[in-house]
């Protein structure tokens, strides 16, 4: 027989491309720990709790759905802890609203409205007094100019 014929009586099989044996692959729990970074009980757990797929029963791991799964499992981990960041921050400043509400009823606050009438009245009354007093027009100018301070500036 010529070897040709001889080619043509073994069945064709086709040969697996690189992408589909990285899908196809398995691995045990201590490659697949290795891989993910966990000890190989860690990976037995994660499967027992149906994190990640479980061990076929040969004990090897389908390695690519293995690690979709656990990169799906640290997102939704990260997801997770956003939320509980945004509740954290909620709770902050409702802590601090609630203490400015007990230094106001203490009297450690005063309203800015408040003060802002007081500081109006006072400025006006030192003015008047300013402006009446024997002093020549440049020396009030000065005087006045010195006790000119916008308070609003200072209450923001």
């Amino acid at each position: 027989m010529q070897a040709t014929n001889l080619i043509s009586h073994f069945p064709k099989t086709k040969m697996k491309s690189t992408d589909e044996k990285i899908i196809t692959a398995t691995a045990t729990a201590k490659t697949v720990a290795q891989l993910l970074g966990l000890t190989d009980k860690r990976v037995r757990q994660l499967g027992a709790e149906n994190k990640i797929a479980s061990a076929d029963k040969a004990g090897k791991y389908p390695l690519a759905k293995v690690i979709r799964q656990y990169c799906e499992m640290l997102r939704s981990r990260a997801e997770a802890g956003s939320i509980t960041s945004a509740k954290r921050r909620r709770l902050e400043a409702q802590a601090s609203v609630s203490e400015m509400e007990l230094a106001t009823r203490r009297k450690e606050l005063l309203p800015t409205a408040g003060v802002l009438a007081v500081w109006t009245a006072r400025k006006t009354a030192v003015r008047d007094v300013v402006l009446q007093s024997g002093l020549t027009k440049k020396e009030q100018d000065a005087l006045l100019a010195e006790f000119e301070v916008d308070v609003a500036d200072y209450l923001k």
